[in-house]
């Protein structure tokens, strides 16, 4: 499994993908982080609720929950910004609002705002199996010339 990251968006930085994954990806493929999927304007990231990624009480655990929010949250503002602009994650808010326990977590991003300076995103993550909302977040992100290494 990969995932793309700002960082392999070659249309920001003008390089090709290397061909080995960066350890970010691996580290994404490792915790089970799915493909981003376009929706129409949204943008979709989805997490399995695997025993390696549940909390003691059966759900997804919420840091992992947040970390799938600035996922496609930033992948998100990434693709509204011109080549040789980045993001970085300026602050998040999260409601959980119910667990995820049996299937997917669902990730869906829509631009709320973009902005000379920053973009806000807006991310609902979904319980597939009961198709109930179980988290809503806002992520604001600050725009910032890339400075690749």
């Amino acid at each position: 499994m990969s995932l793309a990251t700002p960082e392999d968006m070659s249309h920001h930085t003008g390089a090709s993908n290397a061909a080995e994954p960066s350890p970010i990806r691996e580290l994404f493929a490792h915790i089970g982080f799915g493909e981003p999927i376009r929706d129409g304007d949204e943008l979709v990231v989805e997490l399995p609720a695997a025993p390696h990624v549940v909390n003691t009480r059966g759900g997804i655990q919420g840091g992992l929950i947040a970390t799938l929010i600035d996922v496609v949250a930033g992948m998100h503002a990434l693709e509204d910004c011109p080549p040789g602009i980045g993001v970085v994650t300026s602050d998040m808010n999260i409601r959980y609002l119910r667990a995820v326990t049996t299937g997917v977590a669902s990730a869906r991003s829509r631009i709320v705002h973009s902005g000379r300076r920053s973009v806000i995103v807006q991310v609902d993550v979904y319980a597939t199996e009961s198709d109930e909302l179980a988290v809503m977040a806002t992520a604001n992100f600050a725009k910032t010339p890339r400075t690749d290494r």
